[in-house]
């Protein structure tokens, strides 16, 4: 059974991407992840609360988007995930590929298990190289003079979200549909079902209990380090073996 996004956002009432930001900027946060089918998807957020705010720009409330993450010859930022290093980084560049903008960001994984990303809109972007204040932007953000020029596109990711805010909390959701993961020589895993974060200020919340009632749990899931283990089997990817097995296809 397809699922459609715009259904599932439509009971909600509105926000702007200035105002998502604003409410619930989560530059610092805690992210947990979830796989569920497209009838549990449905069933999920037809219980969710109506004074949840969704994500709309020009009339949309689902939207498309590519990303292209980037890393060192002996791929520095899938092991510091695959081994669980306390401090680990992500980069790359997200393109909102329905108004053609592309950002480049560094995501940072802090010692207590907080998430922190850093974002640069660019004028001009390059979705599979970074430009050279793409470059600049990194190598500040890692603290690492030159170390953007070591880095080369390794995965590519695409997929369709829905965003959703509680005012309250300040808890956004992400629910993510069709998620392809696609590395430099062609080979391809996917993802089957939806994929929904909780991203929050805090620990788990009332998002995350509501998902727990339905009898969902936690998953290991990055997109680039369980794509990148799932699209080679020569990789560590003890640590998404389940995630893999029950949720991917290849």
């Amino acid at each position: 059974m397809t699922v459609s996004f715009e259904s599932l956002a439509a009971p909600f009432p509105s926000i702007d991407l200035e105002g998502i930001e604003d409410l619930a900027p989560l530059d610092q946060r805690f992210d947990r992840k979830y796989v569920v089918d497209n009838q549990e998807a449905e069933s999920f957020f037809a219980v969710l609360p109506q004074t949840l705010l969704v994500l709309e720009i020009g009339g949309h409330r689902s939207f498309s988007y590519e990303s292209w993450y980037f890393d060192t010859a002996d791929l520095e930022s899938f092991r510091g995930t695959a081994h669980r290093r306390r401090r680990r980084w992500k980069v790359r560049t997200r393109t909102y590929t329905d108004t053609d903008t592309s950002m480049v960001e560094v995501k940072l994984r802090e010692q207590r298990g907080q998430s922190r990303k850093l974002r640069l809109l660019e004028d001009s972007p390059s979705r599979h190289s970074l430009t050279t204040d793409g470059a600049e932007f990194v190598n500040d953000a890692l603290n690492k003079d030159g170390f953007a020029e070591t880095l080369t596109p390794t995965l590519r990711t695409s997929y369709e979200r829905i965003s959703v805010v509680d005012a309250e909390t300040r808890v956004r959701l992400t629910a993510d549909l069709n998620v392809r993961c696609q590395t430099v020589d062609g080979k391809e895993a996917s993802v089957n079902g939806v994929v929904i974060e909780t991203k929050s200020p805090d620990g788990p919340g009332p998002l995350d209990r509501m998902l727990w009632r339905q009898g969902h749990r936690p998953v290991r899931l990055s997109k680039y380090a369980t794509g990148m283990a799932a699209t080679h089997s020569g990789l560590p990817g003890n640590k998404w073996h389940r995630t893999i097995n029950q949720h991917f296809s290849r």
